[in-house]
């Protein structure tokens, strides 16, 4: 499960790289229903983490991980409403990916 959820990881950061970019590129940002699936990628990936949690029993160090990545996901889903302005989507398209990417660097190191 372990493997699953650090390949499906490191695919999810690129696509929130992508996301992102779509973000800073375009003015009316990701359409809704792609912004919908990216975010439901994230959801099953923290589903995935909680699971490979359980299953391998790290110790408390590795609390830092999972909080990290949490929160960005709940980055997301608070921030990057499509109704919301711009600049509110644009810091939380940034910040959940800069998250991702702190975390899974915490994760592999």
């Amino acid at each position: 499960m372990g493997h699953v959820h650090m390949i499906f990881g490191v695919i999810l950061i690129i696509l929130a790289i992508l996301a992102t970019a779509w973000e800073i590129a375009t003015q009316r940002g990701l359409p809704r229903a792609l912004r919908g699936v990216v975010i439901g990628l994230f959801d099953l990936q923290v589903l995935l983490g909680i699971i490979t949690w359980i299953v391998r029993k790290p110790n408390w160090s590795f609390v830092f991980h999972p909080i990290i990545m949490i929160v960005a996901v709940i980055i997301l889903h608070v921030m990057t409403s499509p109704s919301a302005p711009r600049s509110r989507r644009l810091t939380g398209w940034v910040v959940a990916t800069v998250l991702f990417i702190i975390g899974a660097a915490i994760y592999h190191h």
